[in-house]
């Protein structure tokens, strides 16, 4: 792109009801850090507009309509009107509200390119840095204001909307779903959601804690949490990061899961293409990282509690962070040269499911007992031999998103300046297929050794 890019800013309004007082947050929300969100930016193609050329470009996706529709989803988020506020020693966190803080910033934009001068298109998209950095489309993260959106119009009326959501009100399941009820408010002004904000439902009781330390003698080994140091410093990335979209097909995903179910795991019967693909981006970011075969990588996975909880149940609809890690140890030497994709899918399978409703109580339990919940973090070390990964690719992030009736987003997108080191992020894609795009960041030399390494498409047939 040969253009200097302007970008002028409209207008920045914030959105606020009255209809909120306080929310104490869970165990599972006060550990995570408040200056990390979630954050996606969604493009939309004016010409798939069923009223393109028959009414005015400021019509498409029309700032007013969608001014008024976040107004009327505060009353069923009402929560994202408030604050943070730290209460109690243990540093517990609470949403208050604030007259002169909180609600919802809209900002709006202009840019003085189509959209079809970005490189959306397939080819470019997989590839790196994919929108350049000087074009903002996401507004600047502030821990005051709990959910962002900025909409910008390009030339040709196309839009791009960043959305960003505060990660300590809610994860990525609560992200996609507070997207679809803001869509389907817009669409249709009398739209009433279903929300759970019963934040209690993931805080046991002192009972249940004494119960919990009584019969889990491993109360306090939680292997994928530990509490810091108080003095701990963390040093900042020096590592040159290369991040890269990697898209495989629907008929690759079948073609790697057929070849996983003829070497399971005896005591597994079943892996699903989340555990195969799992196991085959894990084991060649291994190989890559070459770490001596006597050491000892961990494998952290990302895991919605919601259907895993029994007692009680959690509603699906339940807005907050219900994902906690399963967790694999493996050895390096067992890791890399285990050539049976089946016998590494059983292992990501079985990890998952020791992620049952005691193991998910009891964690809260812990969390709960530790004097100061701040300290809490994962035991993660993702710069070195240990690896992350999350799925978002069946949360609705396409289906569910059509502002306008039928015109799907033509590509989302992470904001340009997001790096992560040794973790990877699973999208659905615009094809409306099983194909999934998986995000991955890697050093430099090691996403080349990847990104050289046939085995890692092997899957892969060109048509």
């Amino acid at each position: 792109m040969n253009q200097h890019i302007i970008q002028t800013i409209l207008s920045s309004t914030v959105i606020k009801t009255d209809s909120f007082q306080s929310l104490q947050l869970s165990p599972n929300d006060w550990i995570i850090p408040s200056i990390h969100s979630i954050s996606c930016v969604y493009f939309y193609n004016i010409q798939k507009w069923s009223l393109y050329e028959k009414e005015s470009n400021d019509m498409f996706i029309d700032i007013q309509r969608l001014i008024a529709s976040l107004r009327k989803l505060l009353g069923y988020y009402s929560l994202l009107n408030g604050v943070f506020k730290l209460f109690d020693q243990d540093s517990k966190v609470a949403i208050e509200n604030n007259d002169s803080k909180g609600g919802i910033l809209f900002v709006t934009a202009t840019v003085n390119i189509s959209l079809n001068e970005l490189p959306l298109s397939l080819e470019e998209y997989t590839n790196v840095n994919v929108i350049p950095k000087e074009l903002q489309l996401i507004n600047v993260n502030d821990p005051n204001t709990l959910f962002h959106v900025r909409h910008t119009r390009f030339l040709c009326g196309s839009v791009a909307l960043g959305i960003s959501l505060n990660h300590q009100v809610a994860d990525a399941h609560s992200y996609f779903q507070l997207v679809k009820d803001w869509v389907r408010i817009y669409k249709n002004l009398e739209y009433q959601p279903h929300v759970c904000h019963q934040r209690s439902l993931l805080e046991p009781n002192c009972n249940e804690i004494e119960i919990l330390k009584k019969t889990n003698p491993n109360f306090n080994d939680r292997k994928s949490l530990s509490v810091k140091q108080e003095n701990s410093s963390s040093f900042p990335q020096t590592k040159q990061i290369k991040m890269k979209i990697f898209r495989f097909s629907a008929d690759e995903l079948n073609r790697m899961k057929f070849d996983s179910t003829h070497h399971l795991s005896p005591d597994v019967d079943y892996v699903s293409t989340f555990d195969v693909l799992t196991a085959h981006i894990y084991r060649h970011v291994m190989i890559a990282r070459n770490y001596p075969a006597s050491s000892t990588s961990k494998l952290y996975i990302s895991t919605n509690i919601r259907s895993r909880l029994t007692q009680p149940s959690i509603p699906i609809t339940y807005f907050g962070n219900a994902i906690m890690f399963s967790y694999l140890e493996m050895n390096m030497k067992e890791l890399i040269h285990e050539n049976h994709i089946g016998l590494l899918a059983s292992e990501v399978h079985r990890a998952i499911e020791k992620n049952n409703n005691d193991d998910i109580r009891t964690t809260l339990a812990w969390i709960l007992c530790q004097k100061n919940k701040k300290l809490i973090s994962p035991t993660c070390n993702l710069d070195k031999a240990d690896f992350t990964i999350s799925a978002w690719n069946k949360m609705g992030m396409y289906s569910d998103s059509d502002f306008e009736p039928g015109v799907y987003p033509c590509r989302i997108t992470l904001p340009a300046d997001i790096e992560f080191n040794g973790a990877a992020i699973l999208f659905s894609t615009e094809q409306n297929d099983a194909s999934i795009d998986v995000i991955l960041g890697l050093e430099m030399s090691e996403m080349e050794r990847v990104e050289k390494n046939f085995d890692f498409r092997k899957y892969h047939v060109e048509t």
